[in-house]
């Protein structure tokens, strides 16, 4: 419980805090609630329009895009990010000259708290569920492990890295969902904090140190988790230190009406975030982790006939393909000089037919769709015929061995260190 009589600073400080966290998060939880999608983009309106004003006419820049990307570093996030802060600076200094008498906020301190506890509990939830159903780094599919290192770009580096081992991201997506569900309740929210706090710096590393585009977005977590352990931290101190630590005294219960009322509304937070869990990945499952296709795999080509003509695996020929990798809805064709070309995949294994969707070269935003039909011999084995950009194709393949990387495994013991 907060003490009163803080000082001057301190209540200064509270008040721009408590301003630049309701922007942040606000209108939360509406939003995140099924069906209330329309209601948070509504709510939103008066600070995107803030926001865009702003750019314009105080920093003299072009309208800034506020297109979701994936990414939370746009020019957009930055500049809402300083309008949030002026905004709050503002409101700070009404604040104080309208409520100069008052000398402490303990009920709006242990509300914002509650509040700060519920957001930041519904996104790790979010995050680390996704991670333990393999929605945020899935497998990696044929077509991402025939990339050079080289060509990776740092994210792209981090995404193999975290998508590789199933029981590390499982590992972090528990860290994460621990934390979430130990703050949703007074009593473990101090040590729920400070396991978000330790999940979070390393996400916040990772994402600096890999050029991740949510490096406003985790510092904003990390940031929170930190503000719900601090009340706690002298004690914690304290403990560590081996000092008596008194125990904490509950809280100041309200009439039965409001406790009533209290309960209520906790209730439907937790079925909010229940809903929201649900309907956010639930959705995802089928879009990132499709079944397999009986073609999934790198499949190595042995002949290519073009036109009644055999191509020679010559190193300067760029039509002639060295390679295709499928994934369940991608595939990849790699020619002899390195070049890539990709496109939709979808397999009729009923019919033996392959529907592949490239990109137009004459018109970027059109697909052209090429029907193939292929063939099995024998397991290990795959003949694929059709037209590919206008040339009658016969192409036979065999199955790639799995790559060092999935192949190699875990080992208890290891007498001299295998690295490739």
């Amino acid at each position: 419980m907060v003490s009163p009589g803080w000082g001057i600073g301190r209540r200064v400080g509270f008040r721009f805090g408590i301003l630049v966290g309701a922007l942040l998060v606000f209108p939360f939880p509406i939003g995140k609630i099924p069906k209330t999608e329309w209601l948070g983009d509504l709510l939103n309106k008066p600070l995107q329009l803030a926001v865009r004003w702003f750019a314009q006419n105080a920093l003299g820049l072009a309208d800034p895009s506020m297109i979701g990307t994936g990414s939370s570093d746009r020019l957009w996030d930055y500049i809402q990010l300083l309008v949030i802060a002026l905004l709050a600076l503002l409101g700070t200094i009404v604040w104080s000259v309208m409520d100069r008498r008052r000398t402490a906020y303990p009920r709006l301190a242990a509300g914002a708290q509650a509040g700060m506890r519920y957001y930041v509990a519904s996104v790790m939830l979010f995050y680390g569920v996704g991670k333990i159903l393999e929605l945020q780094f899935p497998d990696l599919p044929p077509g991402w492990l025939d990339r050079r290192v080289g060509d990776m770009s740092p994210m792209g580096l981090l995404w193999t890295f975290m998508g590789y081992s199933r029981s590390y991201t499982v590992f972090a997506g528990l860290a994460e969902v621990l934390g979430g569900v130990l703050l949703l309740w007074r009593r473990t929210a101090t040590i729920g904090a400070l396991v978000v706090t330790a999940v979070m710096a390393n996400v916040v590393a990772l994402d600096f140190c890999y050029d991740v585009p949510a490096k406003l977005y985790s510092l904003q977590f990390l940031i929170m988790a930190i503000l719900i352990a601090m009340p706690s931290a002298r004690r914690m101190m304290a403990a560590a230190m081996g000092r008596a630590v008194p125990e904490v005294p509950p809280p100041a219960r309200m009439s039965p009406p409001w406790e009533r009322a209290r309960l209520i509304g906790k209730a439907a937070m937790l079925a909010a975030l229940a809903c929201n869990l649900w309907f956010g990945l639930h959705g995802e499952l089928d879009r990132v982790k499709p079944p397999a296709n009986e073609l999934y795999g790198t499949w190595i080509v042995d002949s290519f006939v073009a036109d009644g003509v055999e191509r020679p695996p010559l190193a300067s020929d760029h039509d002639r393909w060295r390679a295709i990798l499928a994934s369940s809805t991608w595939l990849w064709l790699s020619s002899l000089t390195g070049e890539r070309e990709g496109g939709g995949l979808s397999v009729d294994d009923v019919h033996h037919t392959i529907v592949f969707e490239r990109d137009d070269k004459d018109n970027a935003t059109t697909k052209q769709t090429e029907i193939w039909k292929y063939t099995r011999p024998v397991h290990d084995q795959l003949v694929i015929d059709g037209v590919h950009r206008g040339k009658n194709l016969h192409v036979t393949l065999h199955l790639a061995p799995e790559p060092i990387l999935l192949a190699r495994g875990f080992h208890w013991i290891t007498e001299v260190p295998f690295v490739r």
